[in-house]
């Protein structure tokens, strides 16, 4: 049996596997490189849509297709995964490909770590009622006292790299810096009788152009994408990149993992053990594809440890103390990694600071509200089935006969032995008095494996 359980879990593991590990495409010589590839990605910046990206421009240069036009739409996420995507473009760039970043349809946006993937492009454009820029990093782990030295140095580093960007390809590298150090956004134009100052982004050359259309096919039709090209978006893969990359949801799937394999414990079923390693290795990969310290998830696994030791000790404590340790770690997850590990220079003047381009939600607190109270109400009913266990009678315990009736198999003299069917089982027994087979029986006692039994009064 666990051989199975463990052969099962190692199929699923591998499935998952196939599932989550990237696909490349095999480059091959193009005669030709005018065709278009069109993406789509309405979602925030996270390992899920670099894997996006990566697909995309794998998948263009496989197709040999020259154009890739990418429709964006995005509030901003992390800076590893920007720097990512940055790096896929700049790569078709140097394949030789073309990238237009699209801000479409109307009233979409291109906020924070969208705004340095959009610069990136060779060209941008935009729809009527869209807006890009908000692009100030927000920075954590920054040591105590050094807050506003080490703050002022990352974004200075930031606007440095939101400018090169801006300026290899020919855009106003000056407007691209306020949206770093102003927190600038740039409508693509002003509003009509706009009363307040109005920078937009056609004119102060942030963007390459208009396009009036308010739909993303009258965007595509005025690039001259051919009518019948498909627009790709983020497949499965990705897309549970994404979701497990989440810190909230792979700290809540690593819970139910290890709660699935410890009530497997108590309740023997090869479903829960395989769903259960199934979970936890999930979730361990999604936390070490958004890049968690070791420290966070050594120290969630200790509070798992003792949430364990609560089943065995049953005083509260262990519980307890799990949870505490449990949450330290949860949180430290939110130490964002650093934004690259390469030198800061006037080529590559990427920050060392971490960095990301999105605060911890609210739902984040709540979720560890809800997680201590599962992990407590579920180390209790750990602790309830233990107790449990400890009452039900042994396995093959004769013991539980006692008062039970049953029929003589066999006849049976005073003092000697025979047989006799109790609880569809058959026994030895022993009596006082004589018994005839087929006599209706009632156990009285225990010696050993032996019942002593005695005729049933009707």
């Amino acid at each position: 049996m666990k051989r199975i359980r463990l052969l099962l879990a190692v199929a699923l593991l591998l499935a998952f596997a196939v599932q989550v590990l990237p696909t490349h495409a095999q480059s091959q010589s193009c005669a030709s490189k005018s065709s278009y590839y069109v993406a789509s990605l309405n979602a925030d910046i996270d390992p899920g849509t670099a894997d996006f990206m990566a697909t995309t421009v794998s998948n263009a240069e496989s197709l040999c297709a020259g154009h890739i036009v990418f429709v964006l739409v995005t509030n901003g996420g992390d800076g590893a995964s920007m720097e990512s995507m940055i790096s896929s473009i700049t790569s078709y760039q140097q394949w030789g490909g073309n990238f237009t970043t699209v801000v479409a349809p109307q009233g979409s946006y291109a906020f924070s770590a969208g705004s340095y993937i959009a610069e990136s492009s060779n060209a941008i454009y935009m729809e009527p009622g869209t807006t890009i820029g908000s692009a100030t990093p927000i920075v954590s782990g920054i040591p105590t006292g050094e807050e506003n030295s080490t703050l002022t140095k990352d974004i200075n580093a930031f606007t440095s790299y939101m400018q090169t960007l801006t300026s290899a390809n020919g855009r106003n590298s000056t407007a691209t810096g306020l949206m770093v150090t102003k927190g600038m956004s740039f409508p693509v134009l002003c509003p009509p009788g706009s009363a307040s100052p109005c920078f937009s982004a056609v004119k102060e050359h942030v963007v390459n152009g208009l396009i009036n259309s308010t739909t993303v096919q009258g965007a595509l039709d005025y690039l001259g994408v051919p009518a019948n090209t498909p627009i790709n978006t983020p497949g499965i893969r990705s897309s549970l990149i994404s979701v497990l990359s989440n810190p909230n949801v792979s700290s809540l799937l690593f819970l139910l993992g290890v709660f699935a394999v410890l009530a497997d414990i108590y309740h023997p079923t090869i479903i829960l053990s395989v769903v259960g390693v199934a979970v936890i290795a999930a979730a361990l990969f999604g936390l070490g594809v958004f890049g968690a310290s070791p420290l966070a998830v050594i120290l969630m696994i200790i509070g798992v440890a003792f949430i364990f030791l609560e089943v065995k000790t049953a005083h509260g404590i262990s519980a307890t103390v799990g949870v505490v340790i449990f949450i330290v770690g949860f949180l430290l997850i939110f130490q964002f990694p650093p934004a690259s590990s390469s030198t800061p220079s006037p080529s590559n003047p990427i920050p060392q600071q971490p960095a990301n381009f999105a605060g911890i939600p609210d739902i984040t607190y709540g979720l560890l509200v809800a997680l201590s109270a599962a992990v407590v109400i579920g180390s209790l009913y750990l602790r309830s089935i233990r107790e449990a266990l400890k009452k039900r009678p042994k396995v093959n315990d004769p013991a539980v006969l006692i008062g039970r009736e049953g029929r003589m198999e066999s006849d049976l003299a005073p003092g000697g032995r025979g047989v006799a069917m109790v609880s569809s089982e058959e026994w030895t027994v022993t009596s006082t008095q004589p018994l005839q087979r087929g006599d209706q029986i009632i156990v009285k006692g225990v010696s050993g494996q032996t019942l002593a039994v005695e005729k049933a009064v009707k």
